[in-house]
């Protein structure tokens, strides 16, 4: 039954929607909130209840609940076909009468009941249109239940409605949708679709973030560190809208991997044969009474290395500086004098008798045994600290007069080091250290600047093929005291040595190129394997190749005068060249032994040195056939000859330091000659594990 309107209202206007039912859920907000209506038809409700009869409000002994229309609530009149949908449970109440008739209804639409009686009046129904008039579909329907109870004596009938729904009930709008409020992390605040809060969404547009309450494309990220050439870096501004002013790296550093880094942390990077660190020892020679010699280099193009020498006393293990640093100019070499007391003719465990440099730059070291061209030299490409490693085969030569033994002489760099080695001959015992049988294991406990020497047998001892393993990283040596080489016929006897090459530097291929002419020599290879059932083959083929061997085990090869090859294997090896004597053809020099450089450790740059006092020093460089020109202090390297797929020169250099480089990794032997003395050792290599242990 529709009920009356006063002049002023209209039956379609915003009172007359379903969704300002009193009870009714709230529409989620889709703009502002429409708080205007609420005030409007709180104020035409108020209005008609007022019209009545004073008396009639007190007969009715109703009581008027006024409900805000919800938010969102627009006042559109929605049209619905057929019944109305209500969701909930409707009750109607009348005043109290005489006969009341309930009527229970479940799943059908409900509308309001109402009685008008009297004349002038406006009827309570009237005034509650708002309440009981359905006209509009629900937001969510899930059941229907109206349950109404009539009246049907009284003068006024009125209805109540209850309606109730499983939605969630949305609260007052915080903000309209879409409005942005700032930043959370690089994701920007944006007011929901329900208006009720701000959440973080991505920027619309990839690549951008959020800074200063917008979206936008940054230059750089707050706090980002990069490189201004080699000498600065610079870091992105807070708002990342571009770099504050570059700062200077400091002396010892250099820009690299995003900011300024100590050299000495960036060459570790990429290992190679320049550190900062290097030990030395006084080592075993025919010529005791004469002093060793450490020769160190500055590699850096412009910056002075400051290079200082330490040495650990005998029985200690503390370090003490021997006077003050030196300055080093870029490009050139210093050499330190070890006179330290040798272990003579003897195995032994002492504390200390230890040399050792330390840079502030990174920097190159030899060890010299004796000092300059003296007789009985040989010399050795020291490792830095930072790269020497764990298990070592050491390569020596027979002692032919046995008199002068061969030997071999750990450093531990790491207190609490434990080192093991096992011989293929006997070995005698010393102070602290044990007699081992051929084959046979024996072991040490040392720390940092203890020195081991074990020393083959009184008659034809050769260490040759030892196998050494530590726990820690270790320093090793194999050397003869003197030998004459191939036999004690090839006059004259010459100290030889080398620093060892972990195992974990070994390669699969190496140029076989042999030492720079000087006569009519043979040439001395000594071929050691790093695994068992290792097969080694030459191209083009020599003399007693192919062969395989067992780990630690030797294979000997002697070669024409003037014949260089390619050595391959099926895993990892060593060739050792030796050089013959200078009454076998040679006419100068004497022995000495250096490891070849697997082509795997090729450089493209080298800093290198010299030894002092020799009549012709030579830099042996090896590339690939027709590679890239090669340059030794800026001058291009020529007259190379062909070694399989590499070609070999041998260029002629002045006593002192020197610079090669290429732009294609290259390899490169230090070599000198006088009278009756030489020294060979490679001349650097980068030192990439690619033999893991």
């Amino acid at each position: 039954m529709a009920s009356e309107r006063t002049g002023h209202e209209r039956a379609d206007g915003p009172h007359m929607q379903a969704g300002n039912f009193p009870g009714r859920r709230a529409r989620r907000c889709s703009g502002r909130c429409g708080r205007h209506f609420a005030f409007e038809r709180l104020g035409r409700v108020w209005h008609t209840w007022l019209m009545l009869k004073r008396e009639d409000l007190f007969k009715l002994g109703v009581t008027a609940a006024v409900l805000l229309p919800a938010c969102g609530d627009d006042g559109a009149t929605t049209a619905a076909s057929g019944a109305t949908n209500v969701t909930g449970s409707t009750e109607a109440t009348t005043v109290p009468g005489t006969t009341d008739t309930p009527t229970s209804t479940t799943g059908t639409p409900t509308t309001s009941v109402g009685t008008t009686e009297g004349t002038g009046t406006a009827s309570a129904s009237e005034a509650t249109t708002d309440a009981s008039t359905t006209n509009a579909s629900s937001v969510s329907t899930t059941d229907v239940s109206t349950t109404t109870t009539t009246d049907t004596t009284g003068p006024v009938s009125s209805t109540s409605t209850t309606t109730s729904d499983t939605d969630t009930t949305v609260g007052p709008c915080v903000c309209n949708p879409g409005d942005l409020n700032g930043c959370e992390g690089d994701q920007i605040l944006v007011c929901s679709d329900d208006c009720q809060g701000f959440e973080p969404q991505p920027c619309p547009v990839n690549g951008q973030t959020c800074k200063n309450g917008a979206c936008g494309s940054m230059l750089c990220n707050p706090g980002q560190v990069v490189c201004e050439g080699l000498d600065a870096e610079k870091t992105c501004n807070a708002n990342g809208d571009g770099y504050d002013p570059p700062v200077a790296c400091s002396a010892t550093q250099q820009c690299d991997f995003g900011g300024c880094t100590e050299l000495c942390d960036l060459v570790q990077s990429s290992p190679s044969s320049i550190g900062c660190s290097f030990l030395g020892h006084k080592m075993d020679n025919f010529n005791d009474g004469q002093a060793d010699s450490l020769i160190v280099g500055n590699t850096h193009p412009t910056k002075t290395a400051q290079v200082q020498l330490y040495f650990v006393p005998n029985g200690t293990n503390v370090e003490q500086p021997q006077g003050a640093p030196i300055n080093l100019a870029p490009g050139m070499t210093y050499t330190y004098t070890m006179n330290n007391a040798a272990l003579d003719k003897k195995s032994e465990l002492r504390k200390g008798g230890v040399y050792r440099v330390n840079s502030n730059i990174p920097i190159i070291a030899y060890l010299h045994s004796p000092l300059g061209q003296q007789a009985t030299n040989d010399a050795s490409m020291l490792l830095p600290e930072y790269a020497l490693r764990q298990n070592y085969i050491v390569a020596s030569w027979k002692d032919t007069h046995n008199q002068y033994p061969s030997y071999f002489t750990v450093i531990a760099l790491q207190d609490g080091t434990t080192v093991k080695w096992t011989p293929p001959q006997n070995t005698l015992a010393g102070a602290g250290v044990p007699a081992v049988n051929a084959g046979a294991t024996g072991q040490v406990a040392m720390n940092r600047f203890d020195t081991l020497q074990v020393r083959g047998p009184q008659t034809g001892s050769d260490v040759s093929g030892t196998f050494i393993e530590a726990d820690k990283p270790i320093w090793v040596v194999g050397a003869v005291e003197c030998v004459n080489i191939p036999t004690v016929a090839v006059t004259y006897c010459d100290h030889i040595e080398e620093q060892m090459l972990p195992l974990d530097y070994w390669g699969k291929t190496y140029v076989g190129a042999h030492s720079p002419k000087r006569g009519n020599e043979k040439h001395y290879w000594r071929v050691f394997a790093g695994e068992d059932n290792t097969t080694v083959t030459t191209e083009p083929v020599q003399p007693g190749t192919p062969f395989t061997l067992n780990k630690g085990q030797y294979k000997d090869l002697v070669t024409p005068n003037n014949t260089s090859f390619m050595f391959s294997g099926d895993k990892p090896f060593l060739p050792v060249q030796y050089l013959e004597g200078q009454d076998g053809g040679a006419g100068t020099g004497d022995p000495a032994m250096y490891q070849m450089i697997p082509v795997e450790q090729f450089l493209d740059r080298y800093a290198f040195a010299t030894g002092t006092g020799y009549t012709a020093d030579y830099v042996q460089v090896i590339r690939v056939k027709g590679g890239a020109d090669v340059k030794v202090d800026g001058v291009t390297v020529g007259g190379y000859y062909s070694v399989g797929d590499y070609e070999v020169a041998d260029w002629k250099i002045n006593q002192g330091g020197h610079l090669a480089e290429s732009t294609e990794p290259f390899g490169i032997v230090s070599v000198g000659y006088t009278g009756v003395t030489s020294y060979a050792y490679p001349g650097g290599m980068r030192l990439k594990i690619i033999n893991p242990q």
